[in-house]
């Protein structure tokens, strides 16, 4: 049987620690965080499902520095600022054949695969939330992007420098015991795709101080959630990444249309998907803000931000919601709806 890691038991690695324990497939977690760590040693780890349910499991759990021993498969999922340092960690345990499989946001297997190969870096687009409840708890939920009529699979999964192929193929059998998973053979347009999703919704969120659905009933945080999106398109675009649609609903003409004032369709849509959204669903932006935690903002508006320089694409909502999130970390700025008003200037 291969040796299957999850490094990182947070709102997502929580879900799959669980799940391949439950299914026999004897995960080693690897948690930096001490309290999590602990908490899983002493009672064992708990997802809280959709329905109001649990599932419990108790996978051998160990901090970084106790790896030791070979890994065929690693579910990386930290926060898109630790993945360097967890690369250190798991690199020299990697075996020949083994791949490492990010679950994270952003686009790091940019970063991933020039320290352990592009034919060992294979990408798992998440399309469910998950929240961080307590060390020990975590929960399930669905996801915004998916309140709509569209039906989608729990996650994407692609293989880096290639088509889906047998490492696709590998990886979707593994996960197809936590969420249904689907191989995919652009694995980049489908994290672009999530990007539009993150960078539109999860910065708002943080400076805002609103959950999902209160998010979308909210006129100011639609009009910037469109143009936040509109902007990440358009890099996306020049990145080779064309989206056609976003969300399963919008397409690519009625987004920019909507974003130059010519339109209010997608925001239309945006709040018509409010009734569809729990009302403690939050994005994981919001979740780091109410802990008072650094956000991934930098790798979300922010690299639209960054990567929009480099094909001389102006970004001017993803510049101002990026500094903003961080004046929010700061403390400099209280989240709240009034704050939406400052990305205006």
């Amino acid at each position: 049987m291969s040796r299957l890691v999850v490094y990182g038991a947070g709102a997502i690695g929580g879900q799959i620690a669980v799940r391949f324990a439950n299914a026999g497939l004897d995960p080693l977690v690897v948690e930096p965080w001490d309290a999590q760590r602990e908490a899983i040693q002493a009672r064992g780890l708990t997802m809280q499902t959709e329905g109001g349910g649990e599932e419990h499991a108790a996978p051998v759990t160990i901090a970084p520095h106790e790896l030791a021993e070979q890994v065929d498969l690693l579910f990386l999922c930290v926060k898109s600022y630790d993945t360097m340092e967890a690369l250190a960690v798991v690199k020299p345990w990697l075996a020949d054949d083994g791949l490492l499989i990010s679950m994270q946001n952003s686009i790091n297997e940019e970063w991933i695969a020039p320290e352990i190969g592009a034919e060992r870096t294979v990408g798992g687009v998440i399309l469910v939330n998950g929240s961080f409840l307590e060390p020990g708890r975590v929960q399930a939920s669905g996801s915004v992007s998916r309140a709509s009529s569209t039906t989608l699979p729990g996650v994407y999964v692609g293989e880096y420098d290639a088509p889906a192929g047998s490492n696709a193929r590998r990886v979707t059998d593994v996960l197809a015991n936590v969420w249904p998973a689907e191989p995919v053979d652009d694995l980049l347009h489908e994290r672009w795709s999530k990007m539009v999703n993150n960078t539109m919704l999860n910065p708002v969120s943080a400076v805002g101080g609103m959950r999902s659905a209160e998010l979308l009933a909210n006129a100011d945080a639609r009009r910037i959630a469109v143009r936040l999106a509109a902007e990440t398109m358009r890099v996306a675009g020049a990145e080779g990444h064309p989206l056609a649609r976003i969300m399963g609903d919008y397409d690519a003409a009625d987004v920019y249309a909507n974003a130059a004032g010519e339109s209010d369709v997608v925001e239309r849509g945006l709040a018509a998907r409010a009734a569809n959204v729990g009302p403690g669903a939050m994005t994981s932006m919001y979740q780091d803000v109410r802990r008072a935690r650094k956000t991934e903002v930098d790798y979300f508006s922010g690299l639209v931000s960054r990567k929009g320089a480099v094909h001389g694409i102006a970004t001017p909502y993803c510049d101002a919601i990026t500094a903003l999130v961080h004046r929010v970390e700061s403390g400099d700025v209280t989240p709240s709806a009034a704050s939406l008003r400052l990305v205006d200037g």
